[in-house]
């Protein structure tokens, strides 16, 4: 059985659970780039889940534990990865799925959820306001205790159990590698994504699979700092902001898990890198020029942040460096308007198809990264 939950079962907390087939998901590919002419630096796709996002690895676990104890239907906030996931695991379990998502959550990642056949509701304040998301959070839980539900948030905060499949991402690096690399950039928005790659190295580590230890690195853009500056100051708790990023799936203004992936960041001795919006934005378009690489502005983050590493001389040529990229740029159609909408369409009659036309419309590159 081809499942990434069988195929680490003795890493995750299903003991007891009864043999479980996935959709495809994990055993992502780990491509080399070449950008900045560096060739120790690779991007795990996690945009070629089956849902277009890392998040299958934890709706994957979820899930099976949510059947193995009979749960019927299941109730979660997204800002659209999560949702897509969740709603798509459902499915295949025979599940309901409600999903809440805030007022500015992507139209194409809302689509995607409803087709699964889940419900969506938007929320005011829901991943705007840090005190209204809070309270957001306490009602649902509470909400799930009456209904005899499920309440699902991807991080360790408030779904431990489902969390460790993201643990699968370190296990598969570390395969495809033979190793574990010297660094790795993570973008990082709740912190579950991060805290989850390093305790599955914590993992291999105490089972002297890997010699050493990774070094964590995360990147977050500049209007939502929740864990960057506090690094940088040296504080040893995540901080709480009004978030106002438009990169979509970053925008977690709370500590959920941000405080876990600061420990996290530090203890294996990595860093912490702020990216401006346009900068990521410029990355994202880069990628799909430069590379082939069609991910959503969250996905180009760890991108933007190993750049930003890379000019400050933190990453060293001989270091074996990964980004982790999270959702497929289908996910955030609006950013890809940005930058497409320069480029016309036009429409050409039989005897305009002559080699002028191949002279004339090469693709404008722009500069290298």
């Amino acid at each position: 059985m081809n499942s990434l939950l069988e195929k680490y079962r003795r890493y995750l907390p299903l003991e007891g659970v009864a043999p479980v087939n996935g959709l495809g998901e994990g055993n992502t590919p780990l491509i080399k780039s070449g950008i900045g002419g560096s060739d120790n630096l690779f991007f795990k796709l996690e945009q070629l889940n089956p849902t277009g996002s890392f998040k299958d690895r934890f709706a994957a676990v979820e899930t099976a534990l949510m059947r193995h104890k009979g749960v019927q239907a299941c109730i979660a906030t997204s800002s659209g990865n999560t949702g897509s996931a969740l709603a798509a695991y459902s499915a295949r379990r025979g599940m309901r799925c409600l999903i809440l998502v805030n007022e500015t959550a992507q139209e194409n990642k809302l689509r995607q959820i409803l087709a699964y056949g889940a419900r969506i509701f938007r929320v005011r304040g829901l991943g705007v306001s840090n005190e209204q998301s809070a309270l957001i959070f306490d009602r649902l839980q509470e909400l799930a205790e009456q209904s005899h539900t499920r309440l699902v948030i991807s991080a360790f905060k408030y779904s431990p159990l489902g969390m460790e499949g993201i643990k699968t991402i370190a296990y598969e690096l570390a395969e495809q590698l033979g190793a574990a690399p010297d660094q790795i950039f993570v973008p990082v928005g709740g912190g579950g994504l991060l805290s989850g790659i390093w305790r599955g190295f914590l993992d291999l580590k105490e089972r002297l699979l890997i010699g050493r230890l990774p070094r964590m690195n995360a990147v977050q853009p500049t209007l939502n700092d929740t864990v960057v500056t506090p690094l940088i100051e040296g504080l040893d708790q995540a901080r709480d902001v009004d978030t106002t990023t438009s990169i979509s799936g970053l925008a977690v203004q709370i500590d959920i898990d941000a405080t876990l992936a600061l420990k996290s960041v530090r203890a294996s001795g990595g860093r912490g890198y702020s990216v401006e919006e346009e900068e990521i934005q410029r990355v994202q378009r880069q990628l799909c020029l430069r590379d082939g690489m069609f991910v959503e502005p969250a996905g180009a983050t760890s991108v933007a942040g190993y750049l930003k590493a890379a000019s400050l001389r933190d990453v060293r040529a001989d270091e074996k460096v990964i980004c982790i990229l999270t959702g497929h740029g289908l996910k955030d159609m609006s950013s890809v308007g940005r930058f497409a909408q320069r480029t016309q369409i036009r429409k050409i009659d039989l005897s305009d198809i002559t080699s002028k036309l191949i002279e004339s419309e090469t693709v404008s590159y722009p500069p290298p990264f």
